[in-house]
């Protein structure tokens, strides 16, 4: 966290030893303990959340002869930060996870950040502190973008609606230059750098420090320099804003003829992320002599698109591909898709939905429904909808359309793409067991699927796990040569 430290006294041994002790207790604001309350109303979170607060205090209150007096007060502080971070969050999660129709802001609330030091620049190294003054930036922008049309237009729409946001909340300079420079990065980071013009400016004008003026410069100029070296094509333009697909040609065999192809959707929740992530996927396919197509579609943070605008993209993307094999060189025949997390969902979906010309948000009969010649999943929710996944996919879709009509699990008919699911057995985001039904339902039906666990992986394991990967890349290979995309020697 950016800003200065909070000043603290020397510790003792006795006291660093209370303060582990301490700090390392189940805590009644837990986020288990805040999860926990997203269903019920208002006034029950109110009383929870608050007696969460004062069975906090009484704990902290056994400490006080143990703690120095810095020590008390940091903690009690912290308490105190999270309580309000949880009030000020909640409105948000409790229309994801229920019945509710708005997210209503806590009438409350205004009145009890009020009591809190947020310009106070000695605490600003806490993470609560952080994490507040985060969730304050980000609710605020919510509002904003349901109450200004500007800003649900172009591009980087959060980055822009945050930036307002910041700077309407908190008057210190300092403060502002604080979290919008955190801000950034983190678009940067989490995203590329596309939209990010729009709010550079005021940034600067705020006077960051050289040392982050030099840091968002560099994130911005290594996303230029990705660009490089490929072609680009845009395939659609949203709000005047083009979207493009990265022409990734081959590393070995035939690197200039007609390839088989694999469209790349990234992962990222379908918030964030950006069409050059890739747990290493896209490098193998690359490597066995196949064109990737990296897919840049709209995201919650870019474009607050939802799962619907998301499967458009995926599918108008496809069809590009296949309008224009001939010009990108690439085989017709052997069109594939792959993809990563929200990305293998994307990826599925065209597997199990087709990219037929149908209305999203209609039924279309399985005989009738085209589909990509092959698909490659890692880390996939093949139950976006189901009570295993949290709400936000249900809430966004049923706004619109069914929501079975955008979950693999619920699409699958004979006749459909062979498939390779590479899945962690400790996937702590898309369920492993849904996984494993799905292919064992899909398999049911007649189609081809492999499915391949990872042994004691979790969901990024394409990152950092090198067993994974090597299981990963060995997987992908043997997949490719059952379907006759690569030859073996």
């Amino acid at each position: 966290m950016l800003g200065a430290s909070a000043t603290l006294t020397a510790q003792t041994p006795v006291a660093d030893s209370a303060l582990t002790l301490w700090q390392q207790r189940n805590s009644a604001l837990a986020t288990s303990v805040f999860a926990a309350t997203w269903q019920t109303t208002p006034a029950e979170f109110r009383r929870t959340w608050d007696a969460a607060l004062e069975t906090e205090r009484t704990a902290l209150a056994r400490y006080r002869d143990r703690l120095t007096a810095s020590q008390f007060d940091e903690e009690l502080l912290r308490l105190r930060l999270r309580h309000a971070w949880g009030r000020v969050l909640w409105p948000y999660f409790h229309w994801r996870e229920s019945d509710a129709t708005d997210v209503v802001r806590d009438v409350g609330l205004d009145t009890l950040i009020r009591t809190l030091p947020l310009d106070d620049e000695r605490w600003w190294a806490l993470p609560e502190h952080g994490a507040l003054r985060g969730a304050l930036v980000h609710e605020h922008a919510r509002t904003l973008l349901a109450r200004r049309p500007a800003q649900r237009s172009g591009d980087a729409q959060w980055l822009r609606a945050e930036f307002a946001a910041a700077l309407e909340l908190f008057r210190s300079e300092s403060v502002q230059r604080s979290v919008t420079t955190t801000m950034l990065l983190t678009h940067l980071d989490d995203n590329n750098e596309r939209g990010v013009d729009s709010v550079y400016a005021q940034w600067v004008a705020l006077r960051p420090d050289s040392a982050s003026r030099r840091r968002v410069d560099s994130l911005i100029a290594a996303h230029h320099a990705a660009r490089a070296g490929h072609a680009v094509d845009t395939y659609r333009r949203i709000d005047g804003v083009p979207l493009e697909l990265h022409i990734l040609r081959p590393t070995a065999g035939d690197t200039s003829g007609v390839r088989p192809a694999m469209l790349w959707f990234h992962g990222g929740s379908g918030t964030s992320g950006n069409w050059s992530h890739s747990p290493g996927v896209v490098r193998e396919l690359r490597r066995l002599g196949l064109v990737v197509v990296s897919v840049e579609y709209r995201t919650a943070n870019r474009f607050d698109a939802g799962p619907i605008e998301q499967a458009d993209d995926a599918r108008a993307a496809f069809e590009y591909v296949q309008r224009n094999a001939d010009r990108l060189r690439v085989d017709p025949d052997r069109i594939g898709v792959a993809g990563f997390s929200s990305g293998a969902g994307l990826a599925l979906w065209l597997g199990t939905r087709g990219h037929s010309a149908h209305a999203l948000n209609t039924e279309v009969v399985a005989t009738e429904r085209r589909y990509p010649a092959a698909v490659i999943t890692s880390g996939v929710c093949v139950d976006p909808a189901g009570p295993k996944e949290d709400g936000y996919f249900r809430k966004r879709v049923s706004e619109r359309a069914s929501v079975r009509l955008f979950s693999p699990i619920d699409l699958i008919a004979a006749g459909q793409p062979r498939t390779l699911m590479i899945h962690a057995a400790n996937d702590e985001y898309c369920d492993f067991t849904d996984a494993e039904r799905f292919s064992v339902m899909s398999g049911a039906v007649g189609n081809d699927v492999m499915f391949v666990p990872v042994p004691n992986a979790t969901h990024f394991f394409g990152f950092y796990d090198r067993s994974g990967q090597a299981l990963m890349r060995s997987a992908i290979e043997d997949a490719l040569a059952h379907w006759g995309w690569l030859h073996r020697p």
